[in-house]
């Protein structure tokens, strides 16, 4: 594995009545050998006193889940309890992104939150990607 640059993503999500959120950023570029490494994971809502659980993952997570460390496709997680000095980042730090990664936020009051994910590109080997992308489906 090689690394390379750091890139971010940041923006906004909307969750809607019945507490959920979701959004799909899209990593997949067609090249399996081009992997992003999550460095840091940052979850804050617009209006201070909102509650939020978000879970950042390989696959859309439904309605009702949990943050859940034995679930594979989930691999960060933050938790805000409506205080900017409260709140819990979680991030696995052994996992390589190759394809799509969601944020889902669960019973989480409704409002605009903000997100900033840092992330590290790193050229990986055919079996590196390979081991990457059954690491991703593993469990699922």
């Amino acid at each position: 594995m090689k690394a390379g640059r750091v890139r971010t993503l940041r923006g906004q999500v909307e969750v809607i009545g019945g507490g959920v959120g979701r959004l799909n950023l899209i990593a997949a570029d067609g090249l399996i050998n081009y992997g992003l490494k999550i460095t840091k994971f940052q979850v804050w809502a617009v209006d201070t006193a909102d509650v939020f659980t978000s879970i950042l993952s390989y696959e859309i997570i439904p309605s009702g889940t949990l943050m859940n460390a034995a679930d594979n496709r989930q691999f960060g997680w933050t938790v805000g309890n409506g205080s900017a000095e409260i709140h819990s980042e979680f991030l696995d730090p052994d996992h390589i992104i190759n394809r799509d990664m969601f944020i889902s936020f669960v019973n989480t009051d409704v409002g605009f939150y903000n997100y900033l994910i840092e992330m590290q590109v790193y050229e990986l080997s055919d079996d590196e990607a390979i081991i990457s992308i059954i690491k991703e489906t593993s469990q699922s």
